[in-house]
C-alpha cells in the first residue's frame, strides 16, 4: 500500500516538472522590459515555430506524452555544437514550447495599398528549414555555415566544412580559409584561388555551395500582423522573414522599412524597388539579433481611371506624377493624356487640378504629389468623328477612316466598288451639318465612275454617309399558299408562270388521303379586295394521285386547298378490366355502341361487376362520363347505351362487395383514412349502413346532405317524403358519405332570436300548421310500417 502511494506522488511531481518545463521561457529569449520586449515575449510562442522541424516537434510531444512527466525533456530552442566532419550531417532544429495557430493573411481582404498583397500571397513562403533553399550568391557566410566543396575532372576532391567561431574552415592541405563576412560569391572565389595552389583547377570542375545555413533570431516590430522574435535559417532574406511575420498590416508601410543592428539602421528597404525593378539588388540577409522594424504610412497618392494597376501607393519625397504612372504599370491604349484630373485636399479645402500630360512628357517635367492626392486619368471618347460610310450597294459596305479631299471616288475605291444591282442614276451623301441638321446631296454614279473630274465627284466631310441604292430592293417580291393533303403545307414564293402543279410539286406532293378528293384555287377578285376571296379553280383528283388540270396558271396571293379523306386513320377505343377478350378495338362504324363493343369482346366475365364500369373519353377533354351499364346490357335501345368515340377507355372491375363509409359516424376505430368498410347487403339504404356499422350518425353531421357515391359515377342524396327523410338505396362498391355541419357564428343566432322577439306569435296560424303535421304525421304512419329504410 505505501510502495503504490510512494509511485503516485512520484508521478505526480514529474508530471508538474514537465509542465514548469514546458511553460518555461526559451534560454535564448530576451527580457520582458520594455514594449518591444514585451511584444516578443506575448509572440514568441507562436513565432517560435518559424524555422522549426515539424517532424521533430511531433515526436518530441509524443515523448513528453509518453513520459506523462517521469523525464524531464530536453531544454527547448538549444542547438547543438558545430562540426566540422566531412559526412554533410545536418544539425537538428530547435523546437518552440507551445504552439497557437497564426492569422492566415491569406484569408484577410485584399489591401488598398499596392504592395501588401506580395505578403499575403499563400505562394510566398520562408524556408523553414535549411535544406529547402539555396543559397544566393550575395548571401552572407556567418558562424556555423556548412559550406560543401566538390571538385571533379583532372583533379577530385570533396569534403563539407563548418565556420568555426574564428569565422573559418579548415580543408585537409589548404589551411584555414576565413569566410566569416563574405558573399556566397566573394568566398567562391577566394576558396577557388586557395585550392588552385595544390590542384589542377583550370582543367577541373569546382563547385561551392552552402549545404546548411546557421540558425538566427530576428527581432519583427512595428506595424505587422505578428510582431516577435522569429528563429529562422540566415539564408532567409529579410523579405521573406517579413513574410513569416505575416506581411505589413493595412497601416504599415512598403517604402522604408528599416534594418537595425547593434543599435545602428544598416539598410531601408523598399517593397517597390523589389517589386517593380528586378535589375535592382535589394536581397539583404540578416544577421543574429537583427531588428525589422516596419513604420506606419506617411504620404498615400491614388491613381484610378486607365492605367494598368490602379492603386493607392504609398510616395517617397520628392517623387512625382510620372513616377506614380510608372508604379500603376503605365497607361492602358484608352487613355486620355491631354488633361489629367488631380483632386488635392489642403488649406480645409478640394482643389481641382488638370494637368496636360502630353507637354509635361514632352519637356520632361516633374509635377510633385502631395499626400492624399487623387489621380484620375479618363478615357478617350468611343466615337468617331473622322470617318466617311458607305453604305447600300456596294461591295464592302462600312466605315472608312476620313482624309483631307477626299471624294467619291477615294471611296468606291476603299469599298471595292459597286455590286452589278446597283443603279448607276442615282444616289445621294446624307450630311450632318453644324447645327446637327441632315443635308441631302444627290449625284449620279454613272457619272462619277465614267468621268471622275465631273461636278458628281463631290468632295466629301467627316460623317458623309454615300447611299447607293440597290435594283434588289426596287423588286416586289410575292407568296402563294397551300394548305391540306400536302406534305409540306405553308406559304412560297411566287414566279412568273407558276402553275398549280409547281406549287404541288413544291409543297412535297399529295398525301394518299388526297386520292378520290379535289383541288380548290381561291383567289382575290382584280378589283380589290374588298369584294373578298372566291375560288377561282376546282380540280379533280384521281386514284393515282394524278391533278386532273396541272397547268392551271397561278396568280400572287392565290390560296391553294387540298382537300382529304373524312377518315384518315383507323379509329380505336380500349377496353380493359374483366371481359372475355380485353383490348383495343377499332370502330366499325360512328353509331357503334358499348354493348356492342362488349357483345363483339366476348361479353362480361363471371367476376365482372357491371355498376361500377367507368368510361374515360380523351376526345374533347371530356375525362369521367357516367354510365350505367347494367341497364344497357339489359335495355341496348336505352340511353344508357352511349356511342363510342374514338380514344374511349372502358374498365369493367372485379365485383365489390365492399361498402365504404366516411364522415361524421360515431364509429371510434376508423382506418387511417378515416373510411370504414363494410360488408354489402341487398335492398339497404345509406342510413341503416350508418346505424349498422358506423354506430349512428355523429354530433355535428349534417344528415340532410349525407350522399351515396354509386358504382358509375352517379351521385344520390336523400329526398323527403313529408317529414320522413328516405336515404338512396345503396349498391356494391358504394360510397357514404356524412359532411359536416355548417355552424352559424353566435352573432348571427342573435340576429335571428332578437327578430323573433319582435314578431308578434299568429296563434290561429300556429294551431293549423300543428294540426296539418299531426295529420300528416298519422297518414304517413301506415306507410312506414310497411317500408323498409
Amino acid at each position: 500500500m505505501h510502495v503504490k502511494r510512494l509511485w503516485m506522488l512520484c508521478g505526480f511531481l514529474s508530471y508538474v516538472a514537465a509542465a514548469q518545463t514546458i511553460q518555461s521561457t526559451p534560454p535564448n529569449a530576451p527580457s520582458t522590459t520594455g514594449f518591444i520586449q514585451q511584444a516578443i515575449t506575448e509572440n514568441f510562442s507562436h513565432l517560435g515555430i518559424v524555422g522549426k522541424d515539424q517532424i521533430l516537434l511531433k515526436e518530441n510531444r509524443d515523448t513528453l506524452r509518453r513520459l506523462n512527466g517521469m523525464q524531464a525533456p530536453a531544454v527547448p530552442g538549444q542547438l547543438p555544437a558545430p562540426t566540422t566532419t566531412t559526412t554533410g550531417q545536418l544539425p537538428a532544429a530547435s523546437v518552440p514550447d507551445t504552439i497557437r495557430p497564426a492569422t492566415d493573411t491569406a484569408a484577410l481582404p485584399k489591401s488598398p495599398i499596392f504592395g501588401h498583397d506580395y505578403f499575403r500571397n499563400k505562394n510566398i513562403r520562408i524556408f523553414e528549414r535549411t535544406i529547402e533553399g539555396q543559397a544566393s550568391n550575395n548571401y552572407v557566410i556567418g558562424v556555423n555555415d556548412q559550406i560543401a566543396i566538390n571538385i571533379w575532372g583532372y583533379s577530385s576532391f570533396s569534403g563539407s566544412y563548418t565556420v568555426d567561431n574564428t569565422g573559418a574552415i579548415m580543408p585537409e592541405g589548404v589551411g584555414k580559409i576565413y569566410v566569416k563576412g563574405l558573399t556566397l560569391e566573394k568566398a567562391r572565389q577566394l576558396i577557388r584561388s586557395r585550392f588552385a595552389s595544390y590542384l589542377d583547377i583550370p582543367n577541373s570542375q569546382i563547385e561551392i555551395t552552402i549545404i546548411h545555413s546557421r540558425i538566427i533570431s530576428v527581432h519583427i516590430v512595428g506595424e505587422v500582423f505578428h510582431p516577435g522574435t522569429y528563429s529562422i535559417p540566415a539564408l532567409n532574406s529579410a523579405f521573406n522573414a517579413l513574410v513569416a511575420a505575416g506581411g505589413p498590416t493595412d497601416k504599415g508601410s512598403v517604402r522604408e522599412i528599416f534594418v537595425r543592428r547593434n543599435g545602428q539602421t544598416v539598410r531601408s528597404l523598399d517593397v517597390y524597388q523589389f517589386l517593380l525593378n528586378p535589375s535592382a539588388n535589394v536581397d539583404l540577409f540578416l544577421e543574429n539579433n537583427d531588428y525589422i522594424f516596419v513604420p506606419a504610412l506617411s504620404r498615400i497618392v491614388t491613381i484610378s481611371g486607365e492605367v494598368n494597376r490602379p492603386y493607392k501607393y504609398e510616395f517617397k519625397e520628392g517623387e512625382d506624377l510620372l513616377t506614380l504612372i510608372n508604379y500603376a504599370g503605365g497607361l492602358t491604349p484608352l487613355a486620355y493624356t491631354k488633361t489629367i484630373k488631380i483632386k488635392r485636399y489642403s488649406g480645409n479645402q478640394v482643389q481641382l487640378l488638370d494637368v496636360n500630360l502630353d507637354s509635361l512628357m514632352r519637356v520632361k517635367g516633374r509635377f510633385l504629389l502631395q499626400n492624399g492626392d487623387e489621380v484620375h486619368i479618363s478615357s478617350i471618347g468611343a466615337e468617331l468623328t473622322r470617318f466617311v460610310r458607305a453604305s447600300g450597294a456596294v461591295v464592302q459596305p462600312g466605315d472608312y477612316a476620313y482624309s483631307e479631299g477626299m471624294r467619291i471616288t477615294d471611296l468606291l475605291l476603299k469599298a471595292h466598288g459597286l455590286k452589278s444591282t446597283a443603279v448607276t442614276e442615282r444616289a445621294q451623301v446624307v450630311r450632318k451639318n453644324a447645327d446637327l441638321s441632315t443635308s441631302i446631296i444627290h449625284f449620279s454614279p454613272a457619272a462619277v465612275l465614267s468621268d471622275p473630274s465631273s461636278s458628281d465627284n463631290l468632295e466629301l466631310k467627316p460623317q458623309d454617309e454615300v447611299v447607293f441604292y440597290d435594283r434588289k430592293n426596287m423588286v416586289d417580291t410575292f407568296t402563294v399558299t397551300i394548305s391540306g393533303a400536302v406534305r409540306m403545307p405553308g406559304k412560297y414564293p411566287y414566279s412568273s408562270g407558276m402553275t398549280l402543279a409547281d406549287l404541288i410539286l413544291t409543297a412535297g406532293g399529295l398525301r394518299i388521303e388526297a386520292a378520290n378528293m379535289r383541288v380548290e384555287v381561291s383567289r382575290y377578285p382584280q378589283e380589290g379586295v374588298s369584294e373578298g376571296p372566291r375560288v377561282v379553280h376546282t380540280s379533280t383528283i384521281g386514284k393515282d394521285l394524278s391533278l386532273g388540270t396541272p397547268t392551271f396558271a397561278l396568280q400572287p396571293f392565290d390560296y391553294v386547298f387540298v382537300r382529304s379523306s373524312a377518315i384518315t386513320e383507323q379509329m380505336t377505343v380500349t377496353l380493359k378490366g374483366e371481359v372475355m377478350y380485353p383490348g383495343s378495338y377499332a370502330l366499325t362504324s360512328k353509331t357503334q355502341r358499348i354493348v356492342d363493343l362488349i357483345q363483339q369482346a366476348g361479353g362480361l366475365t363471371p367476376w365482372a361487376d357491371a355498376n361500377q364500369a367507368t368510361l374515360n373519353r380523351t376526345a374533347d377533354n371530356r375525362g369521367i362520363v357516367f354510365m350505367d351499364l347494367e341497364k344497357a346490357l339489359k335495355k341496348p335501345d336505352s340511353r344508357y347505351n352511349l356511342l363510342l368515340r374514338p380514344g374511349d377507355e372502358i374498365t369493367i372491375p372485379l365485383i365489390n362487395d365492399i361498402v365504404t363509409i366516411s364522415g361524421m359516424i360515431n364509429y371510434p376505430y376508423k382506418d387511417s383514412l378515416g373510411f370504414l368498410n363494410a360488408p354489402f347487403k341487398e335492398g339497404k339504404r345509406a342510413k341503416w349502413y350508418i346505424k349498422k356499422y358506423g354506430l349512428g350518425f355523429a354530433d355535428g353531421a349534417k344528415r340532410a346532405r349525407t350522399y351515396v357515391a354509386q358504382p358509375g359515377g352517379t351521385v344520390e342524396g336523400p329526398r323527403r317524403l313529408g317529414f320522413v327523410r328516405i336515404y338512396p338505396k345503396v349498391q356494391k362498391g358504394a360510397y357514404i358519405v356524412v359532411p359536416y355541419l355548417e355552424t352559424t357564428s353566435a352573432a348571427d343566432s342573435l340576429q335571428v332570436q332578437a327578430k323573433a322577439q319582435t314578431q308578434p306569435v299568429d296563434w290561429n296560424r300556429l294551431i293549423e300548421s300543428a294540426m296539418i303535421k299531426i295529420t300528416g304525421l298519422l297518414t304517413l304512419y301506415l306507410l312506414i310500417t310497411r317500408i323498409n329504410f
